[in-house]
Formats: structure tokens, sequence, C-alpha cells
């Protein structure tokens, strides 16, 4: 899982901004030695754990030689390796190897006390008084001094004196009695930690956490915390790091108000870093007492620090969770919520884990650390904390938070093969924190686990600098039980919203001022409605909560977002009369010249709106039917282009809804005002054109003959009276109603002469009986005077469904790739969930052929055999497409990386042949059958039922004439389509990384994965199709060079549409059709040259 390697990659200047810490401790991660105790061989063996879980930097606690009183902060030697952990070349081995994984290690300068042990001490307390030896600490021949200074270790201490009956002196100890405080006052103190400071930056180590840093100074009549000459102290260490070692890290321990650790930053020239104290019991503290209050007060209180300075944020790690920053009853309230028990408080705080102060409640575990990663500053992971790790309250000290990582429910949890007896710790072995229950081992192979999940968090926050480094806005809704906040930094803003209850919530929120973006939940990718004036309502479920990236105006909507329809500024009011001709002339006539360019160029049906229309006439308005107010009319506009305009009135009491946002003008009858609407927007319309189809109506019109012609299956079609009506999306191309769950109306809004190719299509398979398309139930068609027939509405079968499979296949890849991708172990057959829904299009379309193969008397849908002459038309057509994507890359600025820029090179340069090699394969379509087909066929055509696949829109390519639509052709260029439209979605699948799953996942590993899919979704449509032929009429025709050719035309189709459209996604096709030409030419033969 190595990341990114370079020792200098990994020191860029204010790295710790952008990174996630992860803290841990060598004799407890792992042991290589089976001596029971965790070393520096074993870490290294892990570390591609901590650099697959996505965070930055590992923070390492003291390994230096020490009699181990305190876990190591009691050093007996700066420079050395506890011969426990391994050696120095360990851990010259570990900064290289972390440094390969994109990881940056940092150590302890534990700068305020040594060991009583410490050769230092050893010599001070034989040294003659105000030696250089003896002044290396703080002696005093009573313990009278500094009375004011309070004990941090209430618990062991009763005095920060402590008597030696050698030196015969008192020795100062802000810790515990055998860790002597060094005396900064003697310059030789200062010396020797620059010289330990340096050893350990020169061997490559990327930072230093400074411990107890409050505490390097003593003057009397103080509380000896805090004091001036400590800031000299920490600015002169600052300054030699940055002389010797840039973009190193100094991060320092002050457990302090965030006024006074202010204080450590200096003017940014003392640390880089400190840990926010008072901010993690109030994490707690708001989950307990279910109110945002105790956050958002401690985060305004919070000051300025200078540029390039950072806090560090947790909330757990190898001390007790602290209450020294609350007050006397908080303190309390948290005891009582959090440490019950009361083995589990210790000196000022509890020592316990994330997850038994969560209760193992996952919830509360999850939006405790989407609080920390979204908090400003650098957040700091205990290790342990990713699976979920309990603790030992009977473990003395803080032993109970350090116990052995969790590996596997193998003997010691994977830790150790030793005798369970010779740990360093014994290992957590109760029934719901056990390593049996909670080990990496079992969660790496669940992707719903706490560690997967961790993972994902991880990879999101990766996405946007926002979080490392972007300022913060607390936002207050009335709701105070719901924390949210804006994370803003240059274009990118993120909104976090927690809720902190065990109920679910609802909030407002304002966020007017950024109106028209559009919030897209990270975790998931997935897009919500956009923002608007009014306040943005979101519901909540217990203890959940969301980062939205708010994304600028012109992002992505959700698919099923409908867009409230974009209204006329200002509504002219015209005159009506009562009755059936209620439009009169001159309310017509201000209608076509001032009110429809207006409206017409709002429509996103309306194809022309690029150019505005000049004016618009009403080529015809007819009632339906006598007194319901409707009318259907047509609307012609410059260069005879006609649209279909249903038109109705509504009362002014509809004007907040979809019809009054779609209305045209007021509506004045007498005092009776109303409002004039596209009817398609009332549930009238929908009715009254199933009635009329019913009844067979005739209508005539001043162009034409109005022909509602029910086919024989309307009949059937039982709904009530006043069936609910259902509209299908936003404005589209054409519209669609679904009329009770039975059936679908749809309006071709652009309306052109000569049969309707879906009309046509639709008709002749409901005649057959094939059931792989909702049935014709009827057609509205205008004739004109000449007997051309316009197609303006068709009724279908509604076909129960589960969305269109284009959609259904991203998110299935989505789910279940993407998961597959993130855990270890992959799971068995993890692409057989796809193969029914791809055998059912491979079957369904092999029965659409088939049909459509049949002999028929009508000369429309009667097979033909592909002649050479129309085998060379149809390589032509190919040829002819893919010249045209030729010259769409050819030209001057397509967006392409570099790889794909030798990629369309390389086409280019192989025009010629390519072009030449298309007509030369003519021949070898001759002979194929010739028939009608669906013309473009893709997943976006195919609707998704339960075990079954629905085929619709027979229109063809919308952009050719209905003659080219209607003309038939080889019914391996449906295949064809939908071959490509798999090898689309997969390389937009790979490309897209939206969610945190597809983010944490390995990239290469996802690819293989996706890639595994493609072909053997490709096989079983194949198969599927072939079968289903073979059954009915024997061996399919040879497929090959006319797949081939017509993969080519489509994805050369593609490149030439993409290029014109969606320059970004140009490298999909170009891939796509570079593969292609590799299969018909051959591959590129690499150029000979000087084999050296």
């Amino acid at each position: 899982m190595a990341r990114r390697g370079g020792e200098q990659a990994a020191r860029e200047p204010l790295w710790w901004r952008d990174a996630v810490i992860y803290q841990l401790h060598p004799k407890s991660f792992m042991d290589s030695n089976d001596d029971g105790i965790g070393d520096f061989a074993g870490l290294i063996a892990r570390l591609d754990h901590v650099a697959g879980l996505g965070v930055d930097a590992i923070w390492l606690l003291p390994f230096y030689p020490s009699p181990l009183k305190d876990d190591g902060y009691d050093i007996s030697d700066y420079t050395g390796v506890h011969p426990d952990y391994g050696r120095l070349s360990d851990v010259r081995r570990l900064v290289d190897a972390a440094h390969a994984r994109g990881l940056k290690v940092i150590t302890e300068l534990v700068v305020n006390h040594t060991s009583s042990e410490h050769p230092w001490f050893q010599r001070a307390r034989r040294a003659p008084p105000g030696s250089p030896a003896r002044e290396m600490y703080v002696w005093s021949d009573d313990d009278k001094r500094y009375a004011g200074t309070r004990v941090i270790f209430c618990d062991t201490e009763a005095s920060n004196w402590c008597w030696d009956p050698v030196a015969k002196a008192y020795y100062w100890h802000r810790f515990y009695s055998h860790q002597p405080d060094l005396n900064f006052d003697n310059p030789r103190v200062l010396a020797a930690v620059l010289r330990v400071m340096r050893f350990w930056l020169a061997l490559g180590v990327d930072g230093l956490r400074l411990d107890a840093v409050p505490y390097l100074v003593e003057r009397e009549g103080t509380g000896n915390e805090n004091l001036p000459e400590t800031h000299a102290i920490l600015q002169r260490i600052r300054a030699e790091l940055d002389a010797r070692y840039p973009n190193r890290l100094l991060l320092a321990e002050a457990n302090m108000w965030p006024e006074d650790v202010q204080q450590y930053f200096g003017q940014g020239d003392e640390c880089h870093m400190c840990f926010h104290f008072p901010l993690m019991p109030r994490m707690y503290m708001a989950v307990a007492q279910e109110d945002r209050f105790p956050i958002t007060d401690i985060l305004r209180q919070t000051p300025a620090i200078p540029d390039g300075c950072q806090w560090a944020v947790f909330l757990r790690n190898h001390d007790e969770l602290t209450l020294e920053m609350v007050t006397d009853a908080e303190r309390d309230a948290l005891w009582q919520v959090y440490a019950a028990d009361r083995r589990a408080r210790i000196n000022l705080g509890i020592r316990r884990r994330l997850a038994p102060l969560m209760e193992r409640d996952r919830r509360r575990i999850e939006l405790m650390k989407g609080l920390l990663l979204s908090m400003p500053g650098t957040p700091v992971i205990y290790y342990g904390d990713e699976i979920g790790m309990g603790d030992n309250v009977y473990l003395r000290d803080r032993d109970g938070v350090r116990t052995p990582m969790q590996w596997s429910p193998d003997r010691n949890g994977g830790f150790s093969r030793a005798d369970p007896a010779a740990l360093v710790l014994p290992p957590i072995q109760d029934p719901l924190y056990g390593f049996q229950a909670v080990n990496v081992e079992s969660q790496l192979r669940d992707p719903s686990s706490l560690l997967n999940w961790t993972r994902r968090m991880l990879a999101v926050r990766k996405r946007s600098r926002a979080f490392g480094r972007g300022g913060m806005r607390l936002l207050f809704p009335g709701n105070r039980k719901v924390l949210a906040y804006l994370r803003e930094w240059e274009d990118d803003v993120i909104l976090c919203v927690f809720n902190l209850s065990r109920a679910a919530q609802a909030v407002e929120l304002d966020l007017a001022e950024l109106a028209g973006r559009v919030p897209v939940e990270m975790l998931g990718g997935t897009p919500f409605p956009p923002l608007g004036a009014l306040p943005y309502v979101l519901t909540l479920p217990p203890y959940g909560f969301h980062w939205f990236l708010l994304a600028p105006q012109g992002a992505a909507l959700p698919p099923w977002h409908v867009a409230p329809p974009e209204p006329l500024p200002e509504l002219r009011t015209l005159v009506a009369r009562a009755g059936a001709a209620w439009l009169t002339p001159d309310a017509a006539h201000m209608l076509e010249r001032e009110i429809l360019p207006a409206w017409l160029k709002r429509r996103r049906w309306f194809a022309l709106k690029q150019q505005a229309p000049r004016g618009a006439k009403l080529a015809y308005a007819v009632p339906i039917s006598d007194g319901d107010g409707l009318l259907l009319a047509e609307v012609e506009t410059q260069g005879g282009a006609r649209w279909l305009l249903p038109l109705a009135q509504v009362a002014e009491a509809e004007a907040a809804k979809p019809a009054g946002q779609l209305a045209l003008a007021r509506l004045r009858q007498g005092a009776r005002i109303g409002l004039l609407t596209d009817a398609c927007a009332t549930d009238a319309f929908p009715r009254a054109v199933l009635s009329a189809l019913r009844a067979g109506r005739r209508v005539m019109t001043a162009a034409g003959e109005l022909r509602f012609q029910p086919a024989p299956g309307l009949a059937a079609l039982c709904l009530p009276e006043m069936a609910e009506i259902h509209r299908i999306g936003a404005e589209q191309s054409n519209t669609s109603l679904v009329i009770g769950q039975g059936a679908v109306l749809k309006l071709l809004r652009r309306i052109q002469p000569g049969l309707h190719p879906e009309a046509e299509m639709a008709r002749h398979l409901t005649e057959a009986g094939y059931a792989g398309t909702p049935a014709l139930l009827g057609e509205v068609v205008r004739c004109a005077a000449d007997g051309t027939p316009h197609t303006l509405m068709l009724l279908h079968a509604y076909a129960p469904n589960q969305g269109d499979a284009w959609a259904w296949t991203l998110d299935w890849l989505a789910r279940t790739v993407d998961e597959a991708a993130l855990t270890e172990a992959e799971p068995e057959a993890p692409l057989e969930g796809y193969m029914p829904l791809a055998e059912a299009m491979g079957r369904r379309l092999a029965q659409l052929h088939l049909v459509l193969a049949r002999p028929s008397a009508d000369p429309a849908f009667a097979p033909e055999v592909a002649d050479a002459a129309m085998a060379g038309r149809w390589a032509e057509q190919v040829a002819q497409e893919v010249a045209r994507a030729f010259d769409s890359l050819d030209r001057p600025g397509a967006a392409l990386s570099a790889a794909e820029q030798v990629l369309a090179q390389g086409l280019l340069a192989r025009r010629a042949a390519l072009l030449e090699a298309i007509h030369a394969a003519a021949p070898g379509l001759q002979g194929l059958a010739a028939t009608r087909i669906h013309g473009d066929f893709h997943l976006g055509q195919v609707l998704v039922a339960t075990g079954d696949a629905v085929i619709l829109d027979f229109e063809g390519e919308p952009d050719r004439p209905l003659a080219a639509r209607r003309a038939k052709a080889s019914a391996w260029r449906d295949v064809a389509g939908l071959l490509r439209s798999l090898d689309y979605a997969a390389a937009i699948a790979a490309a897209t990384e939206e969610s945190g799953t597809a983010t944490a996942a390995p990239t290469g590993r996802r690819a293989q994965l996706i890639a595994q899919w493609r072909q053997a979704a490709g096989r079983a449509v194949l198969h599927a199709y072939r079968a289903t032929w073979q059954a009915e009429a024997g061996a399919p025709p040879a497929e090959a060079l006319a797949l081939e050719l017509f993969q080519l035309e489509k994805a050369a189709y593609e490149l030439a549409y993409e290029a014109h459209h969606r320059p970004a996604w140009l490298g999909v096709p170009l891939r796509g059709l570079a593969a292609l030409a590799d299969r018909l030419l051959g591959p590129v033969q690499p150029a000979r040259g000087d084999s050296r």
C-alpha cells in the first residue's frame, strides 16, 4: 500500500496543516521476536496498516532507554533506544520505511524532566552545590519554595519537592518524584536539549512533540506555568530548527486555556502546532448534554493564531481524558456520565478509550470521529480507536488504555506469539472488546466495519484542504441539539451538520448567501437539492451527521431532483371570454408577439433556446373537449419548427405550484382572474387526453385533423376516473406523465412531419406481442391536408421499474465494486449480482431483433439482405463518423492529459489506415440481415425491472432526420451500442471517486475489479443474446467484423459528442476508439531504435 515516497516530497512546507496523525507506542503495536514486547521491527511490518488507513504521520511515544516507571517519559538516555524495542539502526529503518509510504515520523522531545536514573541527575546529586553539573536540575534546601504551584499528579504526589539523601537537598518535579525537572536557567541545559534535537532531526525525523512545555521555568511568587522565560527558550529551539532543518514540526503539549496556549505559537516563531486541550472534553460534554453550547462556546473563546500555525485536536491519547480545563461542576457531570465506575477515574481525568466511553454505540463513535475530523486543526487518532478497541480499568495507572494492538483473533490478538504471561501488558479479553471480537483482520474483511468506515472518512477528508487550512463559520440554527458550521478554503465550502441527540432531529439553516450551490454529501457522493433563499431544511437520524461539499452553481444535481421551472419575471394580463373559444384573437396576438418568445427560451425542451425566437405563431389552438378550459396548440417559430404546447386555465391560487411557475400570463374573464399555463402542469390535461383516446375523438384544426387513435390494449386499461398523475423528472426534450401507475402519456414537444419511428415501432412490436417493451395504448396524430402524419403524443402501458440501467449500473458499481475493492479479502463472486441484468438485456435485445426479423407485409418492416451497395453504405457511415471524430480530435485546445495527447497523436497518425480498413471491410458486411432496429440502444434506454429488462424509446438518434432513423440496418449495431455503453460505464466508474469508499479503496484493485466487471458483463450480454437467437432461429449470423465496425462507429460518435458538449470527458471515448483501432489494425509497433 505504498502511497508516495521521497523524503523531500514528504516535507513540503506546512505539511502538518493537511495531515492526520496516528499515535502509537512501539511496545504495544507489534512484537516481531516473540519476547512479549512490541518493537520497531514489528512496527515496520505493520506500517502498511497505518498507511492504508490514510493517515499522514505517525507519532511515536517514548522509545528511549528508561526504567519505564512512567511508560518511557522518564528518560535515562536521550539519544539511545530501549533494548526492548530494538536498536538505533531499527529507528533509521523505520524512518526510511515510513517515508517510502508517504508517512512522516514524529517523536518525543521530553524537555521538562529526565529520569532520576539519567547520568545527568546521577552526576548532579553528587556534584557540589552551585556547580554546573549540580545546576542541571532545580534544588532547594527546603520544600517551601514555589508554594503557590499546583500538584499535577494529585493522586500519587503530595508535593512538587522530593528529598534526595545523596544530594542532601530537595529537587523539583512537576510530575512523578522519579522525574526531576531540568533547570533551564542553566544555559548548559538548553545546549544539551538542542544537541538532542539535532541528533533526531539529522536521523530523518519529521517532527518533535515537546512534552510539558508550560513548566520549563520556575519563579517565586508565580504558579510556575506559562512564564515569559519559557517562550524565550522555545524561540531559541525554533530558531535552531528553522536554520538547520526547515519544514520540520514542533508540536507543543500545553494543557491550558486557549488564550494561554496561543502564546506558545508566539508570532509564528515558537511552536508550529499546539494541542487544543479544552476542546476535547467539551465534545464529550456536548454529546452528554445533547447541546452544542460547550463546543460553540470554547470555539468562540479560541483566539486567532499566526499564519502557518495549527491546532492539534484529539479525542483520546495515551494519557487520561484530562478534565483540567473544565469547571468543577462540569468535571463532576462528565465523571457521572463517562466514569460512573470510580476505577475509571485518575487524577483529574478518565482512563477510558473512545469506544467504552461511547458504550460501544457505533453511531456515537462515528459522530465523535466526524466532529474530530472536521474541527479546525490537525486530528490525532490513537492506535486501536480505528477498530473500536476497549480498555482495562483494572491495570495500574494509565496502562489500561495502552494494551497491545489487536490484529487478529489468534493467540494474544496477533500481537505476539509469546507466552501470555510474558506480554508487556495483557491484551483485552472480555467478550465485548476482546481480541476475538475486535481485531483488524476481521474488520478488513467487513466492508461496513468501523475500520473501513474510518478509512473512508480519512479518504474523504483528504479531498479538500478546507478541513486542515480553512476557516470556520459557526451557524446557530434554532435547534440547539444540532451543531452546524462551514469550513471554507479558497473555492471550497463545506457544510458540517451534527445531531448531538439520541433522537432524530430536524434543522433549518440560513444559507441564503450561498443560494444556488448544490450540497454534495461527501461520504456517499450524493447531491442534494440546491440551496435557496429560504432556510435549508435537513433531517438527521439519532447521532447522525453530514459533511456537504457546497458545489458551485452548475454542479450536477441529484438525478431525482426536479428543479422548479424558470418563471417569467412578470406576467401580462390577457382578457378572455367565457366558453370554449376563450382565447380571443387579441389575446392570441399578444401571446405570440410579447409572451411566447420570452417563455419558450426558458423551457428545456425548446432546442433553439440558444437563439431566442424572434417571433412565435400559434398554428392552432383548439379545445380537447368542451368546458374543461384546455386547449391543444402548436407553436411555430423561425424556420418553420413546430412545438406542441397544450394550454390550460388555472386559478390564481395555483401561482406557487408548478402550474403557476409555468404560467405564460394572467387571464381575466370578467371579474375572475386566473392564469394561462402549460397544461402539462395540470392533472386535468392527461385525464382529458385519456378520455379523448378512449372515445377516439377527432378535432379539426387549421393545420389538419387531430386524431385520438386508441390501440386495442386501451380497452383493457382500468383506471379510476380521477387517477393520480405523476410527472417524470424535470422538463426534458419530451414530457412524460404517469397516469394512475397504469399508463404513461408522452408528449413529443418537437413536431416533425412523417411517420414517427417510436410510434411506428411501438405499434409494430405491440401487434407482434413483444413483451420486452411497454405496449402502445394509443397515439395522438395530426394529419395535414396532404395526408402527412405528425405524431404529437403516445400513450404506453406503465412498466414498474427501478430506474434506467445506466444509473442503476453506475450505482451498482459504486456500491458493490467499491466495497469489494475496499476489503482486504475479496468477497466470493463479487460481480455475480450484475449478471442477471446483463443476461436480461441480452435476452430482450435478441427477442426484439427476432421479432423485427420476421417476414412482414409492411414494407417498412420487411427484412432485407445487405447487398454490396448497402454494405458499402454502412461502411461509409462508419467512415464518416470516424472522420468527424478525427476532425474533433485535431482541433486545438482539446482537454486531454499528457498520456491522452500521446494516444490522440497515435490515432491521428493512423487516420488514413483506419479509414482504408473500414472501407475494405465493407464486403464482410454483405449477407447480413437488414431490419428495423432500435437505432440508439444504450443502458439509458433500458428500465431495470424485477428479474427483467424493459426496452424504451425507439426514436433513434435525435440528431438524425426521421427517414434516417427509420432506415433498416444490422441488428449488430444495437449490440455494439450496448457494449459501448458498458465500456462507457466502466470508464466513468473508474474515473469517478465521488464516494468515500471509492476514494479509500486501492485504485489499482478497484480498476481491476471494474475491468473484470466489464468483461463479465459483455460476455453475459453476448451469451444471452446468442443463446436466445439460437433457441428460436438457429445460430446467429457471424458478428465479429460487424461488431468491431459498429462499435468503432459508436465510439467515434461519442468522441465527437464529448468534444462538443463535455470536453473534460473526451478521454473516455478516446481510449475506446484507440482500443478498437488496435483491434482492427493491430497494435502500434514501437519504433525500432537503439536497444541500449
